[in-house]
């Protein structure tokens, strides 16, 4: 069987015309979209970094601002505007840019900023505006504050004493914060540490033997003089206290420069009842001042009297006086049931039968001297209001709450609140000279145009740093004198020594008259600066006194910072033996924060923050009329 073979015809391939030009187009057209994105982010990107580089460069331009006229603000003290605001740079053209600059200072806060003293510190605002030539924009802000002075543990104008000696440290002397001179530092010659500086440490001119000295924070830096405040500085205070109507007067001068005849005692008192006296409202102080001189000029502030016309032994003048007696417990407090100087004096002109019973007086454990007008000094511990020497002034400012005003001396107690006295702004102003003592709720700066005079316990109630940490709030005390702060040297604080009844030998050891459980020590919670110096009243003993018969004080022991002129004498030492006080001061460091109120400042302007502000429709007549 034959099979026929079949041809199977198949189609031949067409062309497809067109095809692969349409492909390669489409590809072209990829590689190009690709290209030119790839180009369009490379020329964005570099747009992009050129715009970022522009801007940085003329926000630069803006915070340099902030800087130089914070430079030239430091350079002339003089330079920031009391009211309104100053034009630093007006359209400067930055060299080697096309950015042109403006930068203005003002002043910000209260309207008693606007000196050297401000209530929470003196603060300011630098504002810089730069512009390239392209538009690209910037304005810049900068906080500035001044220092206080209540920064320093230590600071002195001259390494010189008030009698113009070398002011050495040695002996281990230590300062716990910031220390700085406008002099040279002389460091004793000896094994070291002569001198221990747990801080900064600055110096105007430098330290001599400052390998015999411990630098805790590195050697000192040398910087440009920081003038003391001035004058102008306490006539701030003044106006600032007599708008509260907290400034004061003497009503009689007389003495020496370190007898004072007023005092302010502050006072805590449990206003709230919670059984504290850390309240917002338990603050207070009174004031007593000397009308005459019945009881001796020295009855304010509790001086050993001088002795009657005719009277034996004058070195033995303490029986004579009216601040001190034998007391007797009435209502827990010790109470002067009859003064040495009211004593009964046996008839007869023989000294020794005319002194026998005030010695006696004398030498019972229970005697004890107050501060002129203390309430102890009354039969039974009742306040009166005058006495034949002097009186407590009523309060003719602020208010009190029903539980102080019922008080008997509720009448005579001014508040450190300002809830109680809404014109209060911390200060209290003295135009003379005043001594000053209690117990501080508040935050307070008493300034004084003459003299201030420690006549006992300044402390604040709750104790520096007690928190553990440092609240706006706090009590802090500064003391800002024209002239000079002083330990006092009267009964409270000297303890006393009298003759045998025949006028003979001495008797030691002296006695303590004070009631302060502290004793032998002054306890002193306060930012000291005084313009002249700070020291003790009498560091020096009467020439010719011998050795056995000084008067060793104990320590001041103060928490705080001490600024002044020259640093004052504390005590005079042969050999193991004082006459004086010997200083031990621990530094605040809450007043770094939180200085007392209008406490005086450096004038050095100290950068805070930066904010950035937007540039629309911005110009300094609207930023600086704001407030």
């Amino acid at each position: 069987m034959t099979r026929t073979k079949r041809t199977v015809r198949r189609n031949a391939p067409r062309a497809r015309r067109g095809a692969a030009l349409v492909t390669v187009l489409i590809v072209s057209v990829v590689a190009m979209t690709m290209a030119v994105a790839s180009s369009m982010l490379v020329m964005g990107s570099s747009l992009t970094q050129r715009a970022s580089e522009r801007t940085a460069m003329v926000d630069d331009a803006a915070l340099s601002g902030l800087e130089e006229a914070r430079n030239l603000l430091n350079a002339r003290l003089d330079s920031m505007p009391l009211a309104g605001f100053k034009t630093f740079e007006n359209g400067v053209r930055i060299a080697g840019t096309d950015i042109t600059r403006w930068t203005w200072v003002g002043r910000i806060g209260n309207v008693d900023s606007l000196a050297n003293a401000g209530e929470y510190g003196v603060q300011a605002e630098i504002i810089s505006r730069a512009v390239d030539g392209s538009g690209v924009e910037a304005v810049r802000r900068a906080l500035v504050y001044q220092q206080s002075f209540a920064r320093y543990a230590f600071f002195t104008d001259e390494g010189k004493t008030p009698s113009g000696g070398t002011l050495w440290f040695d002996n281990g002397w230590t300062a716990s914060g910031p220390f700085h001179s406008n002099d040279s530092i002389y460091i004793r010659d000896g094994a070291p540490p002569q001198a221990i500086f747990k801080d900064q440490v600055t110096t105007a001119k430098g330290v001599f033997n400052a390998a015999d000295a411990q630098f805790d924070k590195g050697p000192a830096q040398i910087v440009s003089p920081i003038a003391l405040p001035s004058t102008a500085d306490l006539n701030i205070l003044r106006s600032i206290a007599q708008r509260a109507g907290y400034l004061f007067s003497p009503l009689l001068v007389t003495g020496d420069t370190a007898l004072v005849t007023m005092r302010i005692e502050f006072v805590a008192i449990d206003a709230d009842g919670d059984g504290t006296t850390t309240g917002p409202d338990d603050g207070y102080f009174r004031i007593y001042r000397l009308r005459n001189t019945t009881f001796g000029a020295g009855y304010t502030m509790a001086r050993t009297p001088a002795p009657p016309a005719g009277a034996v032994g004058t070195q033995d003048s303490v029986l004579y006086a009216r601040n001190c007696g034998v007391t007797a417990s009435v209502l827990g407090q010790e109470v002067v049931t009859t003064t040495f100087a009211n004593t009964l004096e046996l008839p007869g002109s023989n000294y020794r039968a005319r002194m026998l019973n005030k010695q006696n007086a004398f030498d019972n454990v229970s005697a004890r001297c107050f501060l002129g007008g203390d309430p102890r000094l009354n039969a039974g511990g009742v306040f009166q209001a005058v006495d034949a020497a002097g009186e407590w002034m009523p309060r003719t400012a602020g208010s009190v709450p029903p539980v102080v005003a019922a008080r008997p001396d509720g009448a005579f107690l001014w508040p450190l609140s300002a809830a109680l006295n809404p014109s209060f702004r911390g200060t209290i102003f003295v135009d003379g000279r005043v001594g000053v003592s209690g117990t501080v709720r508040g935050r307070v700066t008493l300034a004084a145009r003459e003299n201030i005079v420690l006549l006992d316990d300044l402390r604040q109630a709750t104790l520096p740093g007690a928190n553990g940490a440092c609240r706006a709030d706090d009590d802090i005390v500064g003391l800002f004198a024209g002239e000079n702060v002083m330990w006092a040297d009267n009964m409270l604080q000297s303890p006393q020594q009298r003759r045998t009844n025949d006028n003979g030998t001495w008797l030691l050891p002296r006695k303590e008259f004070s009631p302060s459980s502290a004793r032998p020590d002054l306890q002193v919670h306060a930012i000291i600066l005084a313009l002249e110096s700070i020291g003790t009243e009498d560091p020096s003993p009467p020439a010719g006194l011998p050795v056995a018969n000084w008067v060793n004080r104990g320590f001041v022991r103060q928490v705080g910072g001490r600024v002044q002129q020259r640093a004052g004498v504390g005590g005079t030492i042969s050999g193991t033996s004082l006459h004086g006080y010997t200083s031990e001061i621990s530094f605040n460091r809450c007043a770094l924060t939180s200085p007392p109120p209008y406490f005086p400042t450096t004038q050095r302007w100290t950068l805070s923050q930066f904010y950035e502000v937007d540039p629309q429709r911005f110009t300094p007549e609207r930023w600086f009329s704001r407030r």
